[in-house]
């Protein structure tokens, strides 16, 4: 219980915070509703010690009652650092007018015109292309959705007690429920990680962890540590078999998802490069908003040359941790998951171009990790 008091004042004092400092309107009306709803959380586990009731408050004051916000007394409030939802609405709408979601480069003009999501991230801006209006449109909607259906399956399939009592307590955490409001692209992605781990502890089902995860590559580049870790793993501990199905699967469906989503795309993959490569890096005349104080984004976006000096130490980092994990892989599921946190990690950090919320990858296979290893398997 002591545990779970100061769980909730230490999101009460970061929501807070958040809620004070925020630069965007968005962030500080989440932190002022999520500070109250973890402050009475904590107070409901110290008096009574009721632990479901806590969760439901925390996740009340966490996700609901911002939402509710949104459509109501906060309908008028800037959205400045929701862009993502109008990148993915305008890819969804591109998808069904030319068949690719990006712009082409002759036609891009800031920022915001810049797509940096893999082509399969695009369905969950079709609802709203299709005419479907309030939340039915809103891809906020459908990522929060798609990651708690992907993240209860995963913990289904690695047979946690009470799932669904897990999956709210996670989503009333600061570290999902912020980007849940914010419209973070990234929810989809961890659950499809998520079940991939799940399936590959369980040791069944080798070619659809492939499927998953590859998917999950396709939508953000991101998600490549997982497969990075997990395939050294694969080949160690049961020969070139499960690896190369895991891989085989991965691959196809990562391309497959691709061509499926921007069939116009196949025919000229530049504007993909220019938007989920060259972009990220800041190697295009629109400069990507992601800020942070992190390394990477403090000398990519400082001297001259710094830049171009960071990318290439990113490069020779990857090829380092390629070897590593080549000559020391993980030998089970938990110790891979903690190797996809330490490499996470040290690439948001040193990443041209990063934002605090891409800390959430970590923190979330962390999260898994007890269950991880209750729940691991044979892999023969």
């Amino acid at each position: 219980m002591r545990w779970r008091i100061a769980g909730y004042a230490v999101g009460a004092a970061f929501a807070g915070g958040v809620g004070v400092f925020a630069g965007q309107e968005v962030q500080a009306a989440w932190g002022r509703w999520a500070a109250g709803g973890y402050l009475l959380a904590a107070l409901i586990t110290l008096l009574w010690r009721a632990r479901e009731a806590a969760t439901v408050v925390a996740f009340g004051g966490a996700v609901v009652a911002p939402l509710v916000w949104m459509v109501t007394g906060g309908r008028d409030m800037s959205t400045v650092g929701t862009g993502a939802l109008t990148v993915v609405k305008r890819a969804g709408r591109l998808l069904l007018e030319t068949g690719s979601p990006y712009l082409p480069v002759d036609r891009l003009t800031g920022p915001e015109s810049l797509n940096p999501y893999g082509p399969p991230l695009t369905i969950f801006g079709l609802p709203h292309a299709l005419g479907l209006d309030g939340w039915a449109g809103n891809p906020r909607t459908w990522f929060g959705l798609t990651a708690a259906l992907l993240g209860y399956a995963a913990l289904r399939h690695l047979r946690a007690d009470r799932a669904g009592w897990r999956l709210t307590a996670a989503f009333a955490s600061p570290m999902l429920a912020l980007p849940l409001i914010l419209g973070g692209t990234d929810l989809p992605v961890l659950g499809l990680i998520a079940l991939g781990i799940a399936l590959l502890a369980r040791g069944a089902h080798l070619w659809l962890a492939g499927v998953v995860l590859g998917v999950a590559c396709a939508m953000k580049v991101t998600a490549a540590p997982a497969l990075l870790v997990l395939l050294p793993m694969l080949l160690a501990r049961g020969g070139w078999r499960p690896a190369l199905t895991v891989a085989g699967s991965g691959l196809l469906a990562a391309l497959g998802s691709a061509a499926v989503t921007a069939p116009a795309m196949l025919a000229d993959p530049h504007d993909l490069v220019h938007n989920m490569v060259l972009f990220p890096l800041r190697l295009t005349p629109q400069q990507t908003t992601a800020a942070s104080p992190m390394p990477g984004q403090v000398v990519a976006t400082g001297e001259s040359g710094g830049k171009v000096m960071m990318i290439a130490f990113l490069l020779v980092l990857m090829a380092g941790i390629c070897v590593y994990l080549w000559r020391r892989p993980a030998r089970d599921v938990p110790a891979a998951v903690l190797q996809m946190a330490v490499i996470w990690t040290l690439v948001f950090s040193l990443a041209p171009s990063t934002r605090f919320g891409y800390f959430v990858y970590p923190l979330v296979v962390l999260g898994l990790r007890p269950s991880v290893r209750s729940g691991s398997g044979s892999m023969d």
